[in-house]
């Protein structure tokens, strides 16, 4: 049985899904709550019932009452840092939600921490998980499609996301709180995407930004990123909160034999052409997944066992250093109209 610590904040992310999970999963035992201000302890310990331990509003506080398997962070980018650092250096595990920096800098300080103390810092990229990524991580590294040549990916949500925050800003439109708007808060998830599936580094980065609804926020509800993987293949990601209602993502993965397409929703299918001759069967393939493919909680009890030892991580501080650096590359590369070279 473990303990994990959730440390969190008033108008941090998914706060919600991180206490259903933690209620949810039979392998955490108990809970240490740590929030500065305090003002998210009554509805974490209503959720997590008798799972609760005690509550704290300084990192040392928490660690005086014993040292967690793993912590979850979710804060507000420009906080996060200050309270991962702590954690590292008394070697807990994390796993803490992205973009958990404005800088990328900062970041590769947190993972310098995290590797000298031999604890796992694990930004919050779940959609490795997902069924579609990881059957088409496989079809793609056992040579399905042949040689990489193009991959194009979408992340578009919804307006509403901000029209709805306007009277009570959120913090993940104000540049000096997140660094940046949609590509760091949720095109990251692509940008993370493309190299894990092809198992390649994003080596060159071009992009242009805008503010395409013309709502007064300071940071982009539009990205458009074009990359260079160390293989020589390139990609495109078109990210940003464009559809009144309901967004989309997907990815398409062109190679020498064929392609591979999918989503990452709650249901539906990868799909698939070949005509590479270790393909046996029809040259075009569907990859069926039905229910829920596990959200917040399957990514926690995926972190958590690597924490305890018992798995591998499904991403390393390395991963997430160098997403966050294409990222905030995109950034650089919009502001000076030059390519980005990592």
């Amino acid at each position: 049985m473990a303990t994990v610590a959730l440390v969190t904040e008033d108008g941090a992310a998914h706060q919600k899904s991180y206490r259903d999970a933690i209620r949810d999963i039979a392998l955490i035992e108990r809970v240490e709550l740590l929030d500065p201000g305090g003002l998210t302890f009554d509805d974490t310990i209503t959720t997590v019932g008798k799972k609760a331990g005690g509550t704290h509003v300084t990192v040392d506080s928490l660690l005086g009452s014993g040292v967690p398997d793993m912590a979850i962070v979710t804060m507000i980018a420009a906080h996060a840092p200050d309270v991962i650092r702590p954690l590292l250096e008394a070697g807990v595990h994390v796993m803490a939600e992205k973009p958990a920096c404005v800088r990328a800098d900062d970041f590769a300080e947190l993972a310098r921490i995290a590797d000298a103390n031999g604890a796992h810092l694990m930004l919050a990229l779940a959609n490795r998980i997902h069924p579609a990524t990881e059957e088409a991580r496989r079809l793609i590294a056992s040579g399905g499609i042949g040689d990489l040549y193009a991959v194009r990916a979408a992340q578009v949500d919804d307006q509403t996301r901000i029209q709805r925050r306007l009277n009570d800003p959120d913090w993940t439109f104000q540049k000096k709180l997140a660094g940046g708007g949609h590509l760091s808060w949720l095109g990251i998830h692509r940008l993370d995407l493309l190299s894990y599936m092809v198992g390649e580094d994003i080596v060159e980065v071009s992009a242009m930004t805008a503010v395409a609804g013309g709502t007064p926020i300071d940071v982009e509800d539009l990205g458009i990123v074009t990359v260079r993987f160390s293989g020589g293949a390139l990609g495109v990601l078109f990210s940003g909160y464009l559809m009144p209602r309901k967004g989309h993502s997907g990815f398409t993965v062109y190679g020498s034999n064929g392609w591979v397409r999918g989503n990452e929703g709650e249901a539906g299918a990868l799909e698939w052409h070949s005509t590479a001759s270790e393909m046996l069967g029809s040259e075009d393939r569907r990859y069926e997944y039905s229910g829920k493919p596990g959200g917040y909680t399957a990514w926690v009890k995926r972190t958590l066992k690597a924490a305890l030892g018992e798995a591998p991580a499904p991403i390393t501080a390395e991963d997430g250093l160098k997403v966050l650096r294409v990222v905030h590359a995109a950034y650089a590369s919009a502001e000076s109209g030059s390519v980005v070279r990592l």
